[in-house]
């Protein structure tokens, strides 16, 4: 999904071109999946339409450009591919497989996984994999045993949020062995609200822990100026979202994938985050966030810069199917640790993670927490 072939052209997406006789059918599988389809390729449009649009006044970068559209075509069409090949054979075989390729994918050169080679290099395979073979046994227990390691590993190498989402996970895996499986649009609605009383239970847990030194001193330390900085372990750690909303805020329709973010673009950006308590005047906000186009740190809201309001309404889609798989498959007793660790993942990669970094995982969440509606028609016939 990631190796890049040119300007942006990856060989998943290549793989996707070539198999689409295969996958092609199964874009009709779910109503989730014809909105996600459709609004990808408005969205890969949008990124191009803005562009022009915004050429007067901005420069233009093509290869920009092209790899917003690649990325927002990547992303729709190898949800669609990974959901044929999950309808070939388990959940369980699709995710190892995709966490091997993960394994693969780690850049031991980079130079954030000489830093921490787990937080930034093993952390996510190992997870995908380990939860993927576990899935075999169907064994609740197992799954939380499994959950519980990989959250202390994370623990010990400084992932907070990380290891805050596994704990997530395990206490939701545990609550399933209670009651009995409904599907109710009320008890979905009950699972909501349970489901936000633990991440925010989970939430100020883990942010206790880590100030009384827990995950260690270096954790200690960041967690305590980004409170100081901004008042919450959220903004702090992300002052990305002033930035994001200033700029909404400044010019809603969004800027295009090959836009050239301007001297006004960036103090709007900068503005924004120092309203929450940041100091944007450190070199991160024009070589990181703006130096050759726009990245919020966050997929909503990149999507939504990169290609308008169809990249807005695509990442609206993925939020509330992510939020509504997770809460079904909980409250029909169904979900495996895997699928809620890639659901509850996937969410928070919406809300705070770059597209390019969240893009595999987010790929396989879909894929494997979408219905196989055209499965069971076929079955039925």
């Amino acid at each position: 999904m990631r190796l890049d072939l040119s300007f942006g052209l990856t060989a998943g997406l290549a793989l996707t071109v070539v198999l689409l006789p295969l996958w092609v059918p199964w874009v009709r599988s779910s109503r989730w999946i014809i909105w996600m389809v459709v609004l990808g390729v408005a969205s890969a449009a949008g990124s191009v339409w803005l562009t022009v649009w915004h050429s007067d006044t901005r420069g233009v970068s093509t290869v920009g450009l092209l790899e917003s559209v690649f990325g927002v075509l990547g992303l729709v069409c190898g949800i669609v591919c990974v959901l044929w090949a999950r309808s070939r054979t388990s959940i369980g075989v699709v995710g190892a497989v995709f966490g091997i390729g993960l394994l693969l994918g780690i850049n031991p050169a980079g130079g954030t996984f000489a830093e921490n080679p787990w937080r930034f290099g093993f952390s996510l395979p190992v997870t995908v994999i380990l939860l993927a073979v576990v899935t075999r046994w169907r064994k609740r227990w197992l799954d939380v045993i499994a959950v519980l390691a990989l959250a202390g590993v994370s623990a010990l190498n400084g992932g907070r949020s990380t290891s805050a989402i596994l704990l997530l996970v395990a206490l939701l895996v545990v609550w399933q062995s209670w009651g009995r499986p409904a599907s109710s649009k009320l008890a979905a609605v009950r699972t909501l609200i349970l489901f936000g009383m633990l991440a925010f239970g989970t939430y100020l847990s883990v942010q206790a822990a880590i100030l009384e030194g827990a995950l260690g001193e270096s954790a200690q330390l960041r967690t305590e100026l980004q409170l100081s900085t901004s008042g919450t372990l959220i903004t702090g750690g992300r002052p990305e979202i002033g930035a994001t909303l200033a700029l909404m805020a400044e010019s809603p329709a969004g800027f295009g994938g090959g836009a050239v973010p301007s001297m006004t673009d960036v103090l709007v950006a900068k503005s924004g985050m120092a309203a929450i308590g940041y100091d944007p005047n450190n070199g991160y906000v024009e070589n990181y966030m703006f130096g050759s186009g726009f990245e919020v740190h966050s997929v909503i809201g990149d999507l939504w810069a990169w290609c308008g309001i169809p990249g807005l309404a695509l990442a609206g889609v993925l939020l509330v199917f992510l939020v509504t798989r997770t809460a079904v498959l909980t409250t029909g007793r169904a979900a495996s640790a895997l699928l809620l660790f890639l659901g509850v993942k996937s969410i928070w990669n919406l809300l705070f993670a770059p597209l390019e970094s969240a893009l595999t995982v987010l790929v396989l969440a879909v894929a494997l927490m979408a219905p196989l509606a055209l499965q069971k028609r076929r079955t039925d016939e």
